[in-house]
């Protein structure tokens, strides 16, 4: 795995998982449209190799105004569907409300993908400090920053938080900023003594 995150980038190479692709295809939709994503959450760790199951795939959108937002849902309509939106009235007052779109692929509920907007700083950094992580040398996926990803998760507190914080730590141990890892934890008052099982 090639890991430079001075320059925010990681590289490597895997056989795709369904959720791999399910993100690509999603996300090459976004790009289409010019729309500005972060995936956080448990995707990132399933990404670097953690068998873990999830339900969903979290990703944060830019703040779009309601024509770009109708496109989007538009878009969406010929190959996916919005699970708890039945129509772009309900989808928009969902995403005013910084309520998530549960979406997947039209006939199927997995995997799916959990549209959200960002409600706070930790939200807004995620999506300025993205990490390009490139895979098999042809599709790049924007993942929010190690250190806050790892941060919030010991924030979170579960034990498959704590073990997601602890995969991504002990993998990337090397190459975090320690430094932006203890400032995060500081403002999300948790321990980094966690991250040791």
């Amino acid at each position: 795995m090639d890991v430079d995150l001075t320059k925010r980038e990681i590289k490597f190479s895997k056989t795709l998982s369904q959720y791999d692709e399910f993100v690509i295809e999603f996300i090459s939709i976004l790009n289409s449209l010019k729309i500005k994503y972060v995936i956080i959450s448990g995707y990132v760790v399933l990404l670097f190799g953690r068998p873990r199951l999830t339900e969903d795939i979290d990703i944060f959108l830019e703040d779009l105004d309601e024509s770009r937002l109708k496109q989007l849902y538009e878009v969406l309509q010929k190959d996916y569907w919005i699970m708890n939106a039945s129509s772009f009235d309900t989808a928009k007052e969902i995403y005013n409300h910084k309520d998530a779109w549960r979406v997947s692929k039209k006939n199927e509920i997995f995997p799916n993908m959990e549209v959200k907007r960002l409600k706070s700083k930790f939200d807004q950094i995620s999506l300025a400090n993205p990490i390009k992580v490139t895979l098999n040398e042809k599709f790049d996926i924007l993942i929010s920053p190690l250190e806050l990803q790892i941060a919030y998760k010991l924030y979170l507190g579960s034990s498959k938080d704590l073990e997601d914080a602890r995969y991504l730590n002990d993998l990337f141990k090397d190459k975090l900023d320690n430094n932006l890892l203890g400032s995060y934890a500081r403002e999300l008052k948790i321990k980094l003594k966690d991250l040791v099982s």
